[in-house]
């Protein structure tokens, strides 16, 4: 959303669709989840979690972007994040 704003784009935006609890909740809020279960925000270098290059990929973002957990039906949520 940054760099194609940077780019000249007027405006962005990322949209999260979730259906499983285990990204907007649970005990474990370290690494990567604090944003997305505690601090409703991204910024900051963020490190691929899972997979190939594990805590090593990562993506560095140069302001920070707030966002509020919205309530679908079925333990479904999503977030509209819009630069």
């Amino acid at each position: 959303m940054e760099e194609l704003k940077n780019r000249g784009f007027t405006r962005t935006a990322a949209v999260a669709l979730v259906s499983d609890r285990p990204f907007y909740e649970g005990r474990n809020n370290e690494g990567i989840y604090k944003f997305f279960r505690e601090e409703y925000s991204v910024y900051g270098c963020i490190f691929k979690p899972t997979g190939v290059g594990k805590n090593k990929d990562s993506i560095a973002l140069t302001s920070r972007q707030d966002f509020i957990w919205q309530d679908l039906i079925d333990g479904r949520k999503y977030y509209i994040i819009e630069i």
